[in-house]
């Protein structure tokens, strides 16, 4: 209990931290949207000039729907600082872009969009503080915003992508160039954060410097330093010195890379005292070399494994060594296996191969004097060559204590008795070499179900051994292969998860952008798109399991594939009991996965509760075994094996047990003790028949398996002895049975209808005597409800 206890309290705190973690990222991505807007909005141009906040609210509006509120909150307090006009206008532009977009009958790019609302909101306002046209500068200021904000708009595009690409899309030079631009614009609009000796802008721009070199060498931080730097001095109209510092800054410190965090630091502080002393025009006060000072301080704290990350991006490494090391893992494992089979070979040979003669057990006993008789008197007169009879006294002895009515016994008893002088001390005899058959024939049974077990646990090991072995990486080829036709379709896809690769259990799940709100867009995307996709991959249907709607990371759509089997199976149930509302039959009908159906019919000895109560008990031990993935074979010996054992009373059970494989068309039949199985197919008849006695009646037992394939429209009928008369020919009940089947085949009696009308014509011809039950099933194809095609333009998903 201590144990259960401490377990539980260990994944309670382990979904604390989960939680916490996911709550983490998702505040440290909601602060970084807010800060950006913050900067965006404060970054003039050209003294003059606000251009970026709309850009970014129109991006984050489209792509990123968790964050507008911040981005809104964020934008709207940088207005503040600039004044209360500010936030006036970026709340008209806003206003005027909202009503751009919505309008249904003309759709503008997002770049036009946000240029012809500054415009618009712009005049609007100059209008109505100058009372009139606008002066001309004040002209050639909204002329400025318009145009930046337009390119503006396409570099937060190029940068911001879906949100699922974000880390997932290569970052090629255009991306970056789009994330340097915005950085720059950020830094602008830092400028104006400045608390004692500390400056914002300068630090940002410092601590991406070495950021770069330690991630990426010269190449990285000389480009990241001119580009920004150059964009920084734009901005505020004198950047020829700072351009040459800031490209210096970088360079110096990608050389010093090899020496580490400290070398880049030192290295990267040098070119700031050199310009200190050599142009006393440039910016370099006390704020300057306070605020960098701290950012070599903030460097030498960022974990490596940040670092790690960027390098990765900047120097995506191979994974060959994964591979190999996958490899590895997989012959080992595999070597192992192999190892624990021969094992499990070994210890099937010595327990049943080896040491288990099946001749003296299996043969029919032949009755012979006992050491009783060999010792009597009348021994001639008995077992002589005018004998009394008393072998066939005694084989009908042999028979009746096999059965289960005392009455036989007790009769079998007497007539022993009334020929054998020594009837009592035979009696004895007889029942001890009665139990040693028993028990050998149970030591016998036993042996061969463990072997039967050993033998199941050896096809399990061989089937994992077979999927390590098939391909290793074969999960990683369909993922990459679906998600390539997935692109040809213009589908947004940056997840595929392929759960299950078994033909007919297949399950597939796949993340992709939400482009489609209404369920019914996303229902035909599925059908008309993703599953002729799947069908063509694999060559089997699936069917749409579920559609989630995600939030969290992102706005995206979940979606779960599964096979869709190839046939489905309709059937119907006639049971009926004797004299009174308790059978001994027992059926059951239930799937165990989606493409494999499992059909059972037992029937107990008698009708009564205690035929009942065996009925029962054998199918329900037969689903728990089935449950474990445990062949039916293996399962049924198990069963005999456990209900011939320990048991009150002398009673067993008949078992039809059946398996429709609904992918391949096939069916499995296992038969003990139990009636034949029809096939109707047209005019044709297939009967599958058993010759295994029932379960726990005889010492030894056997099991056969029939395999019959199945064709569309096939009917299959399976029965429990009671249905045939004692008093009428069989083989005419027989003919009889299948004759009225096949008539209501033909004349399209639904199924539900069929087998009671079958019932009634059957039953007015020949009396059914006992427990009777009968189960009818056909099989036919799945058509899918959509089509296969293949497009010859894109379709935008």
């Amino acid at each position: 209990m201590a144990n259960i206890e401490m377990v539980s309290e260990k994944t309670i705190i382990q979904g604390i931290k989960d939680d916490f973690s996911i709550k983490k990222i998702s505040l440290i991505i909601h602060l970084f949207f807010f800060m950006l807007a913050l900067f965006l909005a404060q970054a003039v141009m050209f003294e003059a000039a606000v251009p970026f906040l709309l850009p970014l609210w129109a991006i984050v509006r489209q792509r990123y729907e968790n964050e507008k509120a911040f981005v809104l909150i964020g934008g709207m307090i940088g207005a503040i600082t600039l004044g209360l006009g500010q936030v006036l206008i970026l709340g008209l532009q806003i206003v005027i872009y909202e009503l751009i977009d919505r309008f249904k009958y003309w759709k503008l790019p997002t770049m036009f969009s946000v240029a012809f609302a500054i415009l618009v909101g712009q005049f609007i306002w100059q209008t109505s503080i100058h009372f009139g046209i606008p002066p001309f500068i004040v002209q050639l200021y909204i002329y400025y915003e318009v145009v930046l904000a337009f390119f503006m708009t396409i570099f937060i595009q190029l940068f911001f992508v879906q949100p699922h690409q974000f880390w997932s899309k290569g970052w090629n030079y255009e991306r970056v160039g789009a994330g340097l631009v915005i950085l720059a614009m950020s830094l602008t609009g830092m400028n104006s954060i400045v608390v004692s000796y500390f400056g914002l802008a300068p630090f940002v721009l410092h601590l991406a410097i070495c950021i770069a070199a330690f991630a990426g060498g010269v190449p990285i931080a000389a480009m990241i330093s001119i580009i920004v730097g150059s964009l920084v001095g734009v901005s505020e109209l004198a950047f020829t010195g700072m351009i040459a510092l800031y490209g210096l800054t970088g360079v110096i410190a990608g050389l010093f890379n090899g020496l580490g965090r400290t070398g880049i630091v030192i290295s990267s502080i040098l070119p700031s005292v050199f310009f200190f002393f050599y142009d006393a025009t440039l910016p370099l006060d006390s704020v300057y070399f306070v605020s960098i000072l701290v950012a070599g301080i903030v460097f030498f704290a960022i974990p490596q494994n940040i670092f790690t990350f960027l390098q990765n991006i900047i120097h995506p490494k191979r994974d060959e060594v994964l591979l190999q090391r996958q490899q590895w893992l997989t012959e080992n494992t595999q070597a192992k296996l192999e190892t624990f089979q021969s094992f499990v070979l070994f210890m099937k040979e010595l327990v049943f191969d080896r040491f288990t003669s099946t001749e003296k057990v299996n043969e029919i006993r032949k009755i012979e004097p006992s050491a009783t008789c060999m010792s009597c008197f009348r021994y001639d007169r008995c077992w002589g060559e005018n004998n009394n009879g008393m072998d066939k006294h005694i084989q009908d002895w042999y028979v009746a204590k096999s059965g289960i009515k005392q009455a036989e016994q007790t009769v079998a008893e007497e007539k022993i008795k009334l020929k054998c002088v020594k009837s009592t001390k035979l009696i004895e005899e007889l029942d001890y070499q009665l139990y040693n058959d028993k028990m050998n024939g149970q030591f016998y049974h036993g042996k061969k179900m463990i072997a039967l077990q050993l033998k199941d646990l050896s096809n399990h090991l061989n089937r994992l051994m077979n999927e390590m072995s098939s391909e290793t990486l074969s999960f990683k080829t369909i993922e990459n292969e679906l998600y390539q036709h997935f692109k040809r379709a213009q589908v947004q896809c940056f997840q595929i998860d392929v759960l299950n690769n078994t033909m007919g259990e297949r399950v597939i799940i796949c993340s992709i952008a939400k482009t489609h709100h209404s369920v019914d867009e996303q229902h035909l995307l599925c059908e008309r798109i993703l599953l002729p996709i799947l069908y063509e991959v694999f060559s089997e249907p699936f069917q749409v399991e579920k559609i989630l709607d995600k939030k969290q990371p992102f706005a995206h759509l979940q979606i779960s594939f599964r096979s869709a089997v190839r046939y489905e199976l309709e059937y119907d149930i006639y049971s009926k009991a004797k004299d009174s509302w308790i059978s001994g039959d027992t059926h059951a009908v239930f799937r165990i996965h989606p493409g494999l159906v499992a059909i059972m019919l037992s029937d107990g000895m008698g009708q009564n509760r205690e035929a009942q109560r065996e009925s029962r008990r054998l199918v329900r031990l037969m689903r728990e075994c089935l449950s474990y993935n445990m062949n039916p074979e293996t399962a049924m010996h198990t069963l005999h094996y456990v209900m011939s054992l320990n048991r009150e009373v002398d009673m067993y059970a008949t078992i039809d047990f059946a398996l429709v494989d609904l992918q391949k068309g096939e069916l499995w039949s296992w038969k003990a003790g139990s009636m034949s199985t029809y096939i109707l197919r047209g005019n044709r008849l297939i009967k599958v028949d058993g010759a295994a006695a029932p379960v726990g009646f005889m010492p030894v037992f056997t099991i056969e398996t029939e395999k019959v394939r199945l064709l569309a429209n096939d009917y299959v009928v399976m029965v429990s002895d009671g249905l045939f008369s004692s008093e009428h020919d069989w083989d005419e009940q027989e003919q009889y049975f299948v004759e009225i089947l096949k008539d209501n085949i033909e004349n399209g009696i639904p199924m539900n209808a069929m087998l009671y009308d079958f019932m009634e014509k059957f039953q007015n011809k020949y009396e059914v005597e006992d427990d009777c039950t009968v189960i009818l099933f056909n099989v036919e194809h799945v058509v899918p409800k959509w089509s296969v095609f293949k497009t010859n333009v894109g379709v935008h998903a």
